[in-house]
């Protein structure tokens, strides 16, 4: 049984990560046969896991049809960026006091690191990754890692909404580099308020970009 667990760990952390990056589009039709062979794994560890990623929303299943990836649902999309924007906030206001200036040499290589994928592979997995990477050492760096992992529960449909910002070509990213570097700037210089606002601001990106993505992308949200 443990195994079983084990496998259906692995397959839903591997179906997960596929819906997130748009390898696996909003709507495309999931075969478990396929699954199957990719994987080389039995039939049990896989169901349980589609059944997981049910229930948190990213797969619906069709009666006589199949299992589906489930559209980006934008009600519960603006639903985690409020209660991001919300718990962040606070989290920056902590991070002003606590962080080091070793804490902000890695915060710039991450936006180092950002830079670079703007100017050179442009790959928009690479560029999420460090987006979260700068977001989320601020919970690091505050000593709320706890708050940050429970966000990731509930953050499902707002990521794929980031991805989805990131492909489109309607979208620049040098603009968010250039927050993430204001915010950087304003934590350093011990200035909360200004912080709060930039950061606000650049979670707010969403509801204001929501239109082109909507107009960009009209098949994959419910």
């Amino acid at each position: 049984m443990a195994m079983i667990s084990t496998m259906k760990e692995q397959v839903y952390n591997t179906i997960l990560k596929r819906i997130i990056s748009l390898q696996y589009l909003p709507g495309q039709k999931i075969s478990e046969k396929d699954l199957c062979e990719e994987l080389q794994i039995g039939r049990t560890p896989i169901r349980e896991a589609i059944l997981q990623l049910r229930e948190v929303g990213l797969i619906v299943a069709v009666p006589q049809s199949g299992t589906y990836v489930s559209k980006i649902n934008l009600q519960k999309a603006k639903d985690a960026r409020f209660m991001r924007e919300s718990v962040e906030t606070k989290v920056i206001e902590e991070a002003v006091e606590k962080l080091s200036d070793y804490d902000f040499m890695i915060l710039r290589q991450i936006i180092e690191r950002q830079k670079l994928e703007v100017k050179t592979t442009h790959n928009d997995m690479r560029f999420f990754e460090q987006d979260e990477n700068f977001h989320h050492y601020f919970y690091q760096a505050s000593g709320r890692e706890q708050v940050w992992l429970w966000l990731q529960m509930v953050n499902m449909q707002l990521n794929r909404f980031r991805v989805l910002r990131l492909r489109s070509k309607s979208l620049s990213w040098d603009s968010l580099v250039k927050e993430h570097e204001q915010i950087l700037e304003a934590v350093k210089e011990k200035q909360p308020a200004v912080a709060v606002k930039l950061l606000s601001s650049h979670l707010h990106r969403m509801l204001d970009e929501e239109p082109t993505l909507r107009h960009d992308y009209a098949d994959y949200f419910e």
